[in-house]
């Protein structure tokens, strides 16, 4: 049956239009064309959805798009925004985290609402406050998550709140407030939320936007065939614009993983393993990603390639960060994916030694606990190669002692010039003496303009391409896949696990050789 009230979806660089299912309405995409059928898209959608992303950053709604997002909230059609396109439909945002004078990034002004920096992970409970096209139930409750590193907003004259989120988390310190995630135009027709997973996880919000369209029940049975063939089109490239399909494959069994982790923050682990996933993805895996703690920001842009969406089993507790406790999260993520990247936070010890935190505290004992095969990630930009190689080797031998795998390094951000085919050779074999493999030499390269810094400012587009290419030009993923094993829960008598860490670091260096494990 031919459909009446279609629901479009920008599908534009930097936009996540997988990160989320929106209810499993949207029918058809928004190119940069700005078209639908040959049309304009403001002449045949009776509903756009302008996903989460890096819209802003990347700059990639062009005038064609604007002027048929105008369009249709000129003529009383209903937009939401969500996170990134909510910033897409305010007046402005500022972009500038961690720069001294704010860096604006202008909007549609379709809102009337002004958005700072303000960095919320938290999966949310939040409040109907104000009615829209989404509901009128005022004083009902809803359910999504956060993720964004720019959520502060400030009201103007024509706007009105229709949603306030009760966090727990701000700018990665316990500060529970309740913020305002819910915006509307005047008319409420415009809607901006910075909630996701808002139609995924309340059907009375479907329910209500399927009354405002006038959908009916068979209807809703065909728009929801149609999505599905959506999904598959949009799921048949790697990130957007690039022309590149991954490969056909049936799954794989069992599901197998590999954790990475580094010496400490500002690694590059999530350039890499962004770029391994996109890599994976390209050959036909179904790749999942699991992030260490609450900081589900660092997945983002692996997502972003592999077309993923952000799920509960998408950050695993440690400590008193994160979503969802480890063996639910990895049994739920098994069941889905073939290939899983667990990406650490900060160092494998990072919160070791904290006692006033639940267990597992650290990406240490989440790696013991899974029986998880490790890539460690060394940077070499700052103590030189000689350095890096004496403090990774270190850190494998400390990891070793205590139960862990590690079974692969890359060595990342190395100035290579000076090193003869001999020196390389040295580099090997030490490895090789430890067990573990040398999986790829990733020389320093100028990436650290904003738009390449996840935590800071992020253009997914940009990121992925770049972190695509570098992976399959330095990187043995062959061998990575080969080392990669199915994750096995393990019983960590996390007590005694910590004990033996602490003895480890009185009887340095005595006690400090892998030949004794």
């Amino acid at each position: 049956m031919p459909i009446r009230r279609r629901i479009g979806l920008m599908y534009l660089p930097g936009a996540l239009p997988c990160f989320e299912d929106f209810g499993n309405l949207p029918t058809d995409l928004v190119c940069k064309d700005g078209q639908v059928d040959g049309k304009p898209a403001s002449d045949v959608l009776d509903m756009l959805i302008i996903p989460g992303g890096s819209l802003i950053e990347s700059q990639s709604v062009n005038s064609v798009v604007s002027r048929e997002i105008i369009k249709m909230a000129e003529s009383g059609k209903f937009v939401l925004g969500i996170c990134s396109g909510f910033q897409v439909l305010a007046n402005r945002t500022d972009v500038g985290r961690l720069s001294a004078v704010p860096i604006v990034r202008d909007g549609l002004g379709l809102i009337d609402v002004e958005v700072q920096p303000l960095v919320c992970t938290d999966r949310v409970s939040a409040h109907i406050v104000g009615k829209s096209f989404l509901s009128d139930d005022v004083g009902g409750e809803v359910s999504g998550f956060h993720c964004h590193t720019y959520g502060k907003v400030s009201l103007c004259g024509s706007s009105r709140s229709v949603l306030v989120s009760h966090i727990q988390r701000v700018n990665y310190r316990r500060a529970p407030q309740d913020l305002v995630s819910g915006v509307a135009n005047r008319e409420g027709n415009v809607v901006g939320v910075f909630v996701h997973a808002l139609l995924d996880s309340n059907p009375m919000l479907v329910e209500s936007l399927v009354k405002s369209l006038d959908i009916s029940q068979v209807e809703l049975q065909e728009i929801r065939r149609v999505n599905a063939k959506l999904v598959l089109e949009m799921k048949g490239e790697v990130g957007i614009d690039t022309s590149i399909c991954p490969a056909v494959v049936a799954k794989k069994s069992p599901s197998v993983m590999v954790l990475v982790t580094a010496l400490g923050s500002g690694s590059g682990k999530t350039f890499l393993v962004t770029g391994m996933a996109g890599v994976l993805r390209k050959r036909g895996y179904n790749v999942g990603l699991i992030k260490l703690g609450g900081d589900v920001r660092d997945s983002v842009s692996s997502l972003y390639l592999v077309k993923g969406s952000m799920k509960g089993y998408s950050s695993i507790k440690i400590g008193d960060s994160g979503w969802m406790p480890m063996g639910e999260a990895v049994s739920q993520a098994c069941g889905v994916h073939d290939f899983l990247f667990v990406e650490g936070a900060m160092s494998a010890f990072t919160g070791l030694l904290n006692s006033k935190v639940s267990r597992p505290a650290s990406t240490l004992e989440v790696a013991a606990s899974l029986g998880a095969s490790v890539i460690v990630i060394v940077t070499c930009d700052k103590e030189g190669v000689e350095g890096g190689l004496v403090n990774v080797l270190n850190y494998i031998s400390m990891l070793k002692l205590l139960g862990v795998n590690p079974v692969g390094v890359i060595l990342n951000k190395m100035s290579t010039s000076y090193l003869t085919d001999e020196d390389n050779q040295v580099i090997r074999r030490a490895f090789e003496n430890v067990g573990v493999q040398l999986l790829g030499v990733v020389p320093s390269m100028k990436f650290e303009q904003r738009g390449m810094i996840p935590e800071v400012e992020i253009c997914y587009n940009e990121f992925g391409v770049r972190a695509l290419a570098v992976v399959e030009r330095y990187i043995n993923l062959d061998q990575l896949v080969k080392l990669a094993k199915a994750p096995v829960l393990n019983s960590v008598d996390y007590v005694a696990f910590v004990e033996k860490f602490k003895k480890l670091l009185m009887n340095y260096p005595d006690n400090f050789s892998i030949s004794r494990v």
